[in-house]
Formats: C-alpha cells, structure tokens, sequence
C-alpha cells in the first residue's frame, strides 16, 4: 500500500511541477507584455448617460490612467465646492475622520491640506488619504482647474489603515457658451489593489462616481454655496480686499 502511494505521489509531483512552472513563466512574460505596452492615447471605453470615460495605458506602467467627461447644467461655484472638499460635505462620498489640516482661500486661490478614511471591502485595510489640494481661476475663461496629490508624510500614520501614498488627480472645471459646466476628471491614483483588479474596476467606479456628481450637485447644499474663490461666467473681478480664510 505504502509503494502505491509513493507512486501516485511520484505521478502527481511529475504533472503538477511542470504546470506550476509553465504557468509562472507564462504568467512572467504576460506580465511584462501588459507593463511595457500601451499607445499612451486615451481610448473611449464608456459612452452613457452623457458622461464618457476613456483609459490611458503608458509604457512602463501597469496600472491605468482613467479620464471622465460631462457637462451639467450648474454653477461653477457648485462643482468646485463639491469637489474640493468640505467638512460638510464629506458625508456624501463615504468618507470618514474628515480633517482639515491647513486650508486658505483668498480670491486669487484656495490651498488646503486634508485626511480622510475610506472602508474597503475584505481583505483590504481602511484606505487612509492626505492630500493637498490647490486651484486658482483662471480670470480670462473663469475655468477652473483642481489639483489633488498624495501628501503621505504630511500628519503621522493613523493605526488599522493602510495610507495611499501615490495619488494625482486633476478635476478641470470650465464653464461653456451654452451655460453648461465642461466636467472633467483624470485620475491617476494606486489604491494598493492588484493592478488586474485595479485595471478593471476604476473606470467603472469612475464612471459612476461622475453619474452620483451629476445628480448631487443639484442638491440644495451645492446650489446655494458662494465661495470668494471663484467667480461666475460674467459676474463682475471681486474686490482684492476680500479677507484671507484660514484654520489650522
């Protein structure tokens, strides 16, 4: 009996170590295919509900660059309080432990630094993100351009969270002849996923993070929020007296 299970064990190691090694070898070499190609051209990937999303793949990099467009019909002081952060609004996009580390606005631009802890399916860890974050308006067009980067090093490690240490995304805001709001958001971000999974699920998550913008941005909260650093299409430079915000 001890013979005969020697042999089925002989006849198993003989099948099974040559598949492993086929299999890592091939895997090996479609690793290294995907990491060194792409067009570095963004490609529409998603058309609906009037919002389009496009992927970007660079040789050298695993991970995608995902971009997504649509215009609303709002204010620009709506889009750019929902999007650049507030302690009021935070609840609306599942974060939580939202603080304002450093913020100032003036009515030639608004620089903030925040943290936030974002939950994540298991096995992942709680996503902690610090940012900075800056735009000023550009006075001719009155677009207005955000951007967000990692700032890892910037308050010390919360403890059972896993911190996003590369992140750089741009939020570009401008307001078109027909009065609707051009949204457009380009995310370049590692969320410490495997790049497969990561590849395949962000310009889905992307794609419905703009539907969810759409439709939150029309909500009281957004629709009555003035800002000094941000005008209007045709509303008259705001005075240069205007007082400095800051909290610390």
């Amino acid at each position: 009996m001890k013979a005969l299970f020697a042999k089925i064990g002989r006849g198993i190691r003989k099948a099974f170590l040559p598949t492993v090694v086929t299999l890592t070898v091939a895997l090996t070499i479609a690793h290294f295919a995907w990491k060194y190609s792409g067009s570095n051209e963004w490609e529409l990937k998603k058309d609906e509900g009037g919002v389009k999303v496009y992927t970007l793949k660079t040789p050298g990099s695993t991970l995608l660059k995902i971009k997504a467009d649509m215009q609303v019909a709002t204010s620009l002081t709506s889009a750019v309080f929902l999007l650049r952060g507030d302690e009021s609004t935070s609840d609306d996009f599942g974060g939580k432990d939202f603080t304002v580390v450093e913020r100032i606005e003036t009515p030639k631009l608004f620089m903030a630094c925040y943290s936030a802890k974002h939950p994540m399916p298991p096995p992942f860890r709680t996503k902690e993100m610090v940012v900075m974050l800056n735009y000023a308006q550009d006075p001719a067009t009155k677009k207005v351009e955000i951007n967000v980067q990692a700032a890892p090093g910037r308050t010390p490690p919360s403890p059972n969270t896993s911190r996003v240490t590369h992140l750089n995304n741009i939020f570009r805001l401008t307001p078109l002849a027909n009065g609707l709001i051009d949204w457009e958001i380009t995310l370049d971000v590692d969320m410490g996923l495997f790049y497969p999974l990561a590849n395949l699920s962000m310009p889905e998550y992307l794609f419905n993070d703009l539907s969810y913008h759409k439709k939150l941005v029309l909500t009281e909260k957004y629709q009555k929020a003035r800002l000094i650093s941000v005008e209007e299409p045709g509303s008259p430079p705001q005075a240069l007296t205007s007082s400095l915000q800051e909290s610390l």
